[in-house]
């Protein structure tokens, strides 16, 4: 998806949104998977999205995840409008560790909804997450962790050292 025309800042798209095309671009993707989860209306109690993407090597993987870094940095503890400015999100501050990126952000006047974003990487596949409801704590980084422990997993069973290209399949680069 590309909602960069609907952001009030789209330096920040990469932070407000996930498995967005603009933020891939460049970065030598070669399969990518996104899905999302919720309840089947419109008013949502909960909502998660998840995301895998391969690259044709760890390194790309790697400098994708240093840009979003560099990026979530640069929009923390700032307010976004989405949505044309329908909607106001506060993204808090950023907790960047050797392999997971964190960040909170709470909707303003939509009575605490509030959604964790946590990204990864392992060899040469990327993983975000995003889980959002009314009290929301390390849901994105448990599903993020998860994903990351399943691809880790289905590499050793494979007997690979790396993630091969099988592992998750959707869209393919044309």
């Amino acid at each position: 998806t590309d909602h960069s025309s609907t952001v009030s800042d789209p330096d920040c798209l990469g932070a407000i949104y996930g498995a967005e095309e603009p933020m891939y671009a460049g970065s030598e993707w070669t399969a990518v998977r996104d899905q999302v989860a919720r309840e089947p209306d419109d008013d949502n109690d909960h909502w998660v999205e998840q995301t895998a993407v391969l690259y044709p090597a760890a390194t790309d993987a790697r400098d994708f995840f240093d840009r979003s870094a560099s990026t979530w940095e640069y929009c923390a503890n700032d307010s976004i409008g989405v949505g044309g400015g329908d909607y106001l999100w506060m993204l808090d501050g950023v907790d960047v560790g050797d392999t997971m990126i964190v960040q909170d952000a709470t909707q303003d006047d939509a009575n605490g909804w509030a959604c964790q974003h946590a990204l990864s990487f392992v060899s040469n596949l990327t993983v975000e997450a995003w889980a959002c409801g009314y009290s929301i704590t390390d849901e994105g980084v448990q599903i993020a962790s998860a994903m990351i422990e399943n691809a880790m997993g289905i590499a050793q069973t494979s007997g690979q050292s790396g993630i091969s290209p099988g592992v998750v399949r959707d869209q393919k680069r044309p």
